[in-house]
């Protein structure tokens, strides 16, 4: 078995490192490796680039977003003080701390500007929003209102520059919802500083204290209740388990769900994008299949003297099919090989450097994150297309007839 599994191998390694009487085959097999290692190469690329897009808006997102939020807005506020209170000695949360959100009209001189303002516990609310690193002074704001002489507040970068404000300027929140006698609530603020996240539309948004948003609205009663988890993996488990306790009319729903649309269309594209560059290998592999047919034309008389001197179909089989591995295969290892190099040079020392990162992108550095899984994925596709396009050419090797194919040589 192992004389025969030699005899095959050396046979197969003559044919492909062997010069081709016909220049074409070794064009075509050389196109063949070429396209199996952009192939290769340009999917796992493709999918780390989208790993590391996608890890970035997550972070980033989940940096802004509490793991679970309670809307108890039309709820008693008896219910909402009994639920607070419950969140707060469950052993399944870390915080627990109740918000009000409204869209108000900001404006400061000529400039307006409708945005979402939240009112917060600024101690309480550290624990679950991650702002810090996206403040500019990295001033938060004053948890005691009696060491501050004015409201303050916190204004996303993109909602400050459309008013022409800065920190320390003065704005003013109207909160057209609630006028009353012809007159709208309104409340003169400090902007304590600026903060960029740079995701969906977070910077179009802006923080208070949760009294000072209770003193304007003369809304004493809380529209969410924001809590954190413990363990960050039991966030499907404590969801079921927390929406069964609480009246139907109150919804649950975690961070992922608040922007489930955008996830979702990210997945979708990754998926794409997969199959769109499956499509330089389903090319490459017709240039294998090419290729083996030609050599096949070729070498038929060999072949069939092979077969005369005892060699079994099924051995010309392998033969062909083997072969349509070594070209395929090398050009799949040196894509695989190339990609992980570069991508992991990139994911743990970036070098790549995106053109006018500073003012156009929100990252200095391409990010990159290669997926086991995702690597994985990508060779056993490439192997099936590698298979079956070897397995035209080596089945039409072992249909061939000793007699009449060396009848063939001229």
């Amino acid at each position: 078995m192992n004389k025969q599994k030699s005899y095959i191998n050396f046979i197969v390694k003559r044919y492909f490192a062997s010069r081709k009487k016909v220049k074409m085959i070794s064009t075509t097999s050389v196109i063949t490796i070429i396209g199996t290692f952009l192939g290769t190469f340009a999917i796992i690329a493709a999918l780390s680039v989208m790993n590391g897009f996608r890890d970035m808006v997550f972070q980033r997102t989940r940096n802004m977003s509490p793991a679970l939020t309670f809307y108890v807005k039309n709820t008693p506020e008896e219910t909402q003080d009994n639920l607070l209170k419950e969140l707060r000695e469950s052993p399944d949360f870390s915080v627990a701390t109740p918000t009000l959100e409204r869209k108000m009209l900001i404006s400061a001189g000529k400039y307006q500007q409708l945005a979402f303002i939240k009112g917060i516990r600024p101690e309480e609310y550290e624990g679950i929003m991650n702002i810090r690193p996206y403040l500019q002074e990295k001033q938060a704001l004053t948890d005691d209102l009696a060491q501050t002489l004015f409201p303050e507040i916190l204004l996303g970068l993109s909602l400050a520059n459309r008013i022409g404000v800065s920190v320390g300027d003065t704005v003013t929140l109207v909160s057209l919802l609630d006028i009353r006698n012809y007159t709208a609530p309104s409340i003169r603020c400090v902007v304590r500083d600026l903060f960029n996240v740079t995701v969906f539309d977070y910077d179009y948004r802006a923080y208070m204290h949760l009294l000072d948003m209770q003193y304007l609205l003369d809304e004493p009663a809380y529209h969410q209740i924001e809590t954190e988890l413990v363990r960050e993996k039991m966030l499907p488990l404590v969801q079921k388990d927390w929406q069964s306790r609480v009246p139907e009319s109150l919804r649950v729903a975690n961070w992922w769900e608040e922007h489930l649309e955008l996830f979702s269309a990210m997945q979708i594209e990754k998926i794409a994008t997969f199959l769109v560059l499956c499509l330089v290998i389903l090319l490459a592999g017709f240039n294998l299949i090419a290729s083996l047919v030609m050599l096949l034309l070729e070498k038929k008389w060999e072949i069939g003297i092979l077969q005369s001197m005892g060699c079994a179909s099924r051995d010309a089989y392998r033969i062909y099919f083997r072969l349509g591995w070594y070209t395929g295969g090398l050009g799949m290892m040196l894509g695989l090989i190339s990609a992980l190099l570069l991508l992991l040079i990139q994911q743990y020392f970036p070098f790549f450097v995106m053109p006018g990162a500073e003012d156009v992108y929100i990252f200095r550095y391409v990010p990159v994150i290669v997926n086991f899984w995702d690597v994985l994925f990508t060779v056993l596709v490439v192997s099936l297309l590698i298979s079956l396009a070897s397995l035209l050419p080596a089945r039409r090797a072992a249909r061939i007839r000793p007699l009449e194919a060396i009848r063939t040589k001229q």
